[in-house]
Parts: structure tokens; sequence; C-alpha cells
């Protein structure tokens, strides 16, 4: 099904540039990655609710096609991190990622990722850091949800006041990587 969507964007182009798209196995579902030679664009559950959006934004920023390879260097590096991830033993991505959104989007990513491992603080109290006001909540919130490189970037740490808050891949799949991430904190 993935492959199929992939399909019908290189369709539409006779750019040259291509772009590459793989399928990771993990513990919690299949992520799939979108990359170039030197740079992450999407990593995302292959039943993301974003996932076509995430590839329609994509080709159309970078106007390209895909194509099905995971022997690029950027998803080498992937793999090895999300091993090391899942595995406990990873509490920071270094793989090298593209972000296309708005500027405030880019702003919540670049601070989500300074976020430390295993830490989970508020929506709210998220955009305090930041140095707006807390009634940024639901702009960081929809930042969160608008993030195509789940994990890497990790949005699934900001919860809702009260409760664990929306994610993109599910709500059980959010409260295993939370879980996930406190059993292997130290």
């Amino acid at each position: 099904m993935v492959s199929k969507i992939f399909e019908k964007y290189s369709k539409s182009t006779n750019t040259g540039s291509t772009l590459y798209y793989s399928t990771v196995k993990t513990p919690v579902g299949n992520i799939i990655a979108c990359a170039s030679d030197e740079y992450l664009y999407l990593v995302a559950f292959e039943d993301s609710k974003n996932l076509v959006k995430n590839i329609q934004a994509i080709h159309n920023e970078v106007s390209c096609s895909f194509e099905e390879n995971s022997n690029i260097k950027v998803f080498q590096k992937l793999k090895e991190e999300l091993a090391l991830y899942f595995n406990g033993s990873l509490k920071k991505f270094t793989v090298p990622c593209k972000t296309l959104g708005s500027e405030f989007q880019k702003e919540v990513w670049k601070n989500l990722q300074e976020l430390p491992y295993s830490t989970t603080m508020s929506y709210g109290d998220f955009a305090k850091t930041m140095g707006r006001p807390a009634s940024h909540a639901r702009a960081v919130g929809s930042a969160c949800g608008a993030n195509a490189h789940l994990l890497v970037i990790p949005c699934h740490r900001l919860v809702a006041s009260g409760s664990k808050g929306g994610f993109n891949s599910g709500k059980d799949r959010k409260e295993w990587l939370i879980d996930h991430e406190k059993k292997f904190s130290i």
C-alpha cells in the first residue's frame, strides 16, 4: 500500500530529482522513512494519520519522484539509531533531518530535540520554555501533529494537562514510547 502512495506522487513529476523510501520494522509497528542522500525527510509509522499528507508535502516542496531503496547512508544511520533507541541505549537521534513547515513549527521541532530522554512536559509548559505564553499550547500541539519525523523529533514527550494528549500514530503507541523511555532512563 505504501509503495502505491509513493508511486502516485512519482508519476506527477519529471524533474529528475529522486528521494528514496524504505520500511523499518520496530517493536511498535512499521516505520516508513523517506530521504535524500543527505537528509531524512520523513519518519512515520505506516498507519500515521498524516502519512499521505506528509508525502504529498515533500513531493510539492522538493518536486521529486520516489524510489524504494533501503541502502542509502541516511537509512543505514536511521536503522542503527532506531535499533539503539528500542534497546534503550540511544537517548537522542543524530540522523540529519530536513524539516518542511512554518517558522513556528520548525522552532517547536528544534526545541523538541532538546527535550531530555524520558522527560514529559505539557504543551503549555513547553511553550513557556520557548519564551511563549502557555496560551500557545494549542499551536505547539498543532506543530507536534505536523511533525514528519516521529521519534527523531520526539513530539511523543509532550502531553496534555491531565492526560497523555494526542499522537498522530495513536495514543496507545504514544503511551508505549513514554513507558519505554521511562524504563531505560538513568
